[in-house]
């Protein structure tokens, strides 16, 4: 998720590219994303009176989860990421949620939240994706992951675009490549998960720019 911490003095470039991504996309899409993992969140707890405590890793701008309360004031949020927080946020009330962590170990006990979320997380760490995973795991009961699924090389390089207008300007790297649905198969029996729930397709960007930014491109999947 777009994140204010990551690159605190962008040139002018990434400065122009964050504005127009925050103008025309990031907003409407948080928006159905909050929607879609709330109602998994829901789903999972149906009790409407029970306080449920969730981890947001790699959290970015926190809109996610705060627009996930809006519907589901239940829910208790951490949010973690790998970036020091800034001097000006420190006394920020909405970012005393935040906790820093090394990008491998989370600070946190055993089972200390009903959900864990990865939002566009993961394929930024392909390689620490099996560790963070089995982390995730000790510290939460579910995993919800919402990422991409590539089909080819033309599929690939739409994501790679896709990356670079929503992650170039907040200093955050582009990933060589993406999950297969066989390679995230395979990545769930490593990290010694089961399959809740998977949505192969994700319908998150109007017309016409879901004639490229097509649905397949995008999963769901709930973990346990």
């Amino acid at each position: 998720m777009s994140s204010p911490i990551v690159n605190i003095i962008p040139n002018w470039i990434q400065r122009n590219i964050v504005f127009l991504h925050q103008k025309f996309a990031h907003l409407n899409r948080v928006q159905k994303l909050a929607l879609i993992i709330g109602d998994q969140i829901k789903d999972l707890f149906p009790d409407k009176n029970s306080q449920i405590m969730g981890l947001d890793i790699g959290c970015g701008d926190m809109r996610l989860v705060e627009m996930i309360s809006e519907k589901n004031p239940s829910l208790n949020w951490k949010c973690t990421d790998i970036h020091e927080l800034p001097t000006h946020l420190k006394d920020s009330e909405k970012w005393q949620k935040y906790v820093r962590f090394n990008g491998t170990n989370l600070p946190f006990a055993d089972n200390l939240f009903d959900v864990v979320v990865f939002s566009d997380v993961l394929h930024h760490c392909m390689p620490q994706a099996a560790a963070l995973l089995k982390e995730a795991k000790r510290v939460g009961k579910f995993i919800i992951i919402k990422d991409h699924f590539e089909h080819g090389i033309l599929s690939r390089n739409i994501l790679k675009l896709m990356d670079y207008i929503g992650n170039y300007g907040y200093g955050v790297s582009i990933p060589d490549y993406y999950f297969t649905k066989e390679k995230f198969l395979c990545l769930v029996d490593e990290s010694e998960l089961q399959i809740v729930h998977l949505q192969n397709r994700l319908k998150l960007y109007p017309a016409p720019v879901s004639i490229l930014l097509r649905s397949e491109l995008q999963f769901l999947s709930v973990l346990n």
